[in-house]
């Protein structure tokens, strides 16, 4: 099963890295999980998933400096060097500790390395400061799931129905989750 996770990790990686990026903290991101939540249209919903990310991958102006250090981090997971990525996402964590895609992507390098603790403690942190943060979410749910947590997986999946109730993807996960569940007291 870590072949498919780590190839699904490179594929989203891959579709965000050529997004342009701005502030995480802008308001606009209130109407935009808005709309997400009232919609009921997977293709829109990924348009919005798409806006939402561009907020997030841009360190706040009084932080920009670091960014190159960020951006050196996200091309080390794209390029599958997880240890470097890992070294760049602390080092712009240490400089901006309030920007939570950085511990959102140190948490995706620890998982790819197979580290789920240290992933579950930056997951931890990036809900803290983004509650909302659906990639963050995701992430949770598979430690989870490759954990054999499946109850607390299918509570991971419940959180992002909340931000995404029509989603019917998000619905078929909760249902395979499930139907893990039950085979596993088997």
């Amino acid at each position: 099963m870590r072949p498919t996770i780590h190839t699904l990790m490179l594929l989203v990686l891959t579709v965000f890295w050529g997004l342009v990026r701005g502030d995480q903290t802008k308001p606009e991101l209130d109407d935009l999980f808005n709309a997400l939540q009232q919609s009921n249209d997977l293709v829109e919903m990924t348009e919005l998933q798409n806006q939402i990310w561009f907020h997030w991958y841009e360190l706040p102006e009084q932080s920009a400096k670091l960014q190159p250090i960020f951006d050196h981090g996200i091309q080390a997971l794209h390029f599958g060097q997880p240890q470097v990525a890992i070294t760049q996402f602390s080092r712009t964590i240490e400089a901006a500790p309030t920007f939570a895609e950085g511990w959102n992507r140190r948490a995706t390098a620890y998982f790819m390395v197979g580290d789920f603790e240290a992933s579950l403690r930056d997951i931890q942190q990036t809900l803290a400061l983004e509650p909302r943060h659906f990639g963050a979410l995701g992430g949770l749910s598979m430690i989870l799931e490759n954990t054999m947590q499946y109850d607390k997986a299918i509570q991971a999946e419940k959180l992002l129905l909340k931000l995404m109730p029509e989603n019917g993807l998000i619905k078929e996960r909760i249902q395979n989750l499930q139907t893990r569940e039950l085979e596993s007291r088997i």
